[in-house]
C-alpha cells in the first residue's frame, strides 16, 4: 500500500463514514421535511407503514373533509346506523320519561349531536365524552373532548381488556393534563385487579365514556374507517384530477397542413400566410397542399377501466358494493341483492356497536337517577327495560315474504296432520319465520286459553266487555 493510499484511508475514512451515516439517518427519518414526499400513511422505509395517532386523526379528518369518496364512505354507514327521531322505547313510563329528558336536555341535545357522534366514531375511530352528574337530581350531562387531545389510555395492568382511565392534554400547554375515569358497569369494577383499582383511584378529574372501533382487545386507541384505504383514496382522487386535465384536451385539435415539394423557405412563407378557416369558410388549394384536422387519441376506455378498478378496490375494502356508489356496471337486481349481503353484515356490526354505546350511557343515566333517590316506584326488574332501535338496512320484499309464509304454513299444517310435530312445535316454527318480516310473536306468551281453561277465558273476556243495553220490548 502506497503512502498516499495509507494517508487517505487513515484521514478520510472516518469522515466519509460519518457523512454517510448522517445522510442515511436523514434519508430514513420520519420527518416529512427531510424526505420531501411520502404516502399519507406510509413510512419511507421498508418497514410496516405505521403512523402516530395524531397524524392518523389529521389524515382521516382531511379525507372526510376534502375527498368525495372518503366522505361518502363515512356518510353512507352513518345513514344506515343512525335512526331518525328518538331511537329508544320503554314500556315503563318513568324510565321512558327519564331517557327522553336526558336525550332532549338543553346541554346534551342528543337529537342534534347523536348523528355527529356516530359520524365522528367512523372518522376518528374513537369517542370520549366526559360525564357530569348532579348530586341532587342524578341528572347526567355529556361533554365532548376532541380525540386529538387524548394523551394516553390506561388499562388494568393485569387485564388489558378493561380501560380504567384516560389522560387528556389541555388546550393550554401550561395547564396540567386532566385524568378521567372511564365509566364502567358494576361487574367490571368488581373484576378490577388490586393494581387496577389503585391505578383507577389516581384519576380524580371526573369520569367519561370512551368508545373505540377498528381496534383489537390489546389496542388502547381506535382507528378510522378510512385508515386502511387512505393512500388509495388519495391516489384515486389524484388519478381523477390527472384524468380530468387530460380529458380537457379531447375537445382540442390542430390543423395538419402538408405542402408537397416545398423547401424550408417555402414552408416558412406558408406558415406566415396561413390562417385557419373559420366556420363556413372555404380552404382553396391545389393538389400539392393538403389540410386536415387532427384530434388526440387519449384512450378514454383505458382510463375508465383503471378508475373502476381503483374505486372498486377502495369500496371492496370497506365492504361496500359498487352499485351503491352509482356505478351500476353489469349489476342487475338479482346480483345486487347477493352483493349487498357483506355490506349488511358490516353495517349490522356497526349498529350493534352503537347500540352497546347507547346502552352503556342509558344504564349510567338510570343508575345515577337511582343513586340520587329517584325511580323508587319502578320495580327492580323494569329499571333497565328499554329497547334501542336502529334503521332497517334493506327494504323487505313483501311479495316474496308472503309467498314464503304461505308455503311455510302449508308445510307446517301437513307436518302436524301427519303427526311429525305437535301443534306447539308448529307454532314456534311459524313464529320463527314471522320474525323475518319484523313481527315478534311468542306462542308461549299467548296461552291464556290453555292456562285458565276455555270457560275461564270466556268469563274473563266477558268481564272486560261493556254491558250490553237490553232491548226494549216490542209494542
Amino acid at each position: 500500500m502506497g503512502i498516499k493510499r495509507f494517508l487517505a484511508d487513515k484521514l478520510l475514512k472516518s469522515e466519509v463514514s460519518r457523512q454517510v451515516e448522517s445522510q442515511l439517518t436523514a434519508a430514513v427519518s420520519d420527518q416529512i421535511s427531510m424526505i420531501g414526499w411520502r404516502k399519507l400513511t406510509g413510512a419511507p422505509t421498508r418497514e410496516l407503514p405505521m403512523m402516530d395517532q395524531a397524524r392518523a386523526l389529521e389524515v382521516s379528518y382531511w379525507l372526510w373533509k376534502t375527498n368525495p369518496l372518503g366522505k361518502w364512505i363515512i356518510e353512507v354507514v352513518t345513514a344506515f346506523v343512525v335512526a331518525k327521531g328518538i331511537p329508544f322505547s320503554s314500556k315503563n313510563p318513568e324510565i321512558k320519561e327519564l331517557l327522553e329528558s336526558f336525550w332532549s336536555d338543553p346541554v346534551n341535545r342528543m337529537d342534534i349531536h347523536w348523528e355527529n357522534f356516530v359520524r365522528e366514531l367512523g372518522i376518528y375511530g374513537e369517542q370520549i365524552w366526559p360525564a357530569f352528574v348532579s348530586e341532587q337530581m342524578g341528572r347526567v350531562r355529556l361533554g365532548y373532548v376532541d380525540p386529538a387531545y387524548i394523551s394516553e389510555v390506561h388499562a388494568d395492568p393485569h387485564n388489558v381488556k378493561i380501560k380504567v382511565g384516560i389522560t387528556v392534554s389541555s388546550h393550554d400547554s401550561a395547564s396540567e393534563p386532566r385524568r378521567y375515569k372511564v365509566v364502567l358497569n358494576g361487574d367490571d369494577e368488581n373484576f378490577l385487579s388490586e393494581d387496577g383499582q389503585l391505578l383507577r383511584d389516581t384519576f380524580t378529574d371526573g369520569q367519561c365514556f370512551f368508545f373505540t372501533v377498528n381496534a383489537l382487545t390489546n389496542e388502547m386507541r381506535g382507528s378510522s374507517d378510512l385508515f386502511t384505504v387512505a393512500d388509495h383514496l388519495d391516489g384515486y382522487e389524484q388519478f381523477l384530477y390527472d384524468t380530468s386535465e387530460k380529458y380537457a384536451q379531447f375537445n382540442s385539435f390542430y390543423w395538419d397542413i402538408t405542402v408537397e415539394g416545398a423547401d424550408e423557405k417555402q414552408l416558412e412563407e406558408h406558415r406566415e400566410r396561413y390562417q385557419p378557416p373559420k366556420t363556413g369558410e372555404a380552404f382553396i388549394h391545389n393538389e400539392k397542399v393538403k389540410s386536415e384536422p387532427m384530434a388526440p387519441d387519449l384512450k378514454s376506455a383505458d382510463a375508465q377501466v383503471q378508475a373502476r378498478l381503483h374505486r372498486n378496490h377502495i369500496l371492496g375494502s370497506c365492504g361496500l358494493p359498487e352499485h351503491w356508489f352509482g356505478g351500476g356496471g353489469d349489476v342487475n337486481r338479482a346480483t345486487a341483492a347477493e352483493m349487498d349481503a357483506p355490506s349488511r353484515k358490516i353495517i349490522e356490526s356497526r349498529q350493534e356497536t352503537v347500540k352497546n354505546m347507547l346502552k352503556t350511557v342509558f344504564d349510567f343515566v338510570i343508575s345515577s337517577a337511582v343513586a340520587a333517590g329517584g325511580l323508587r316506584d319502578v320495580p327492580e326488574d323494569e329499571l333497565y327495560s328499554y329497547e334501542i332501535q336502529t334503521p332497517e338496512i334493506s327494504d323487505k320484499d313483501v311479495a316474496k315474504l308472503s309467498t314464503m309464509l304461505q308455503q311455510v304454513s302449508s308445510s307446517l299444517t301437513a307436518a302436524e296432520t301427519q303427526g311429525w310435530m305437535s301443534n306447539e312445535e308448529a307454532a314456534k316454527a311459524f313464529a320463527y319465520f314471522l320474525d323475518f318480516i319484523g313481527y315478534e310473536y311468542n306462542p308461549d306468551e299467548d296461552d291464556d286459553r290453555e292456562a285458565t281453561g276455555y270457560e275461564d277465558y270466556k268469563k274473563n273476556n266477558a268481564k272486560n266487555k261493556p254491558a250490553e243495553t237490553p232491548e226494549e220490548p216490542a209494542v
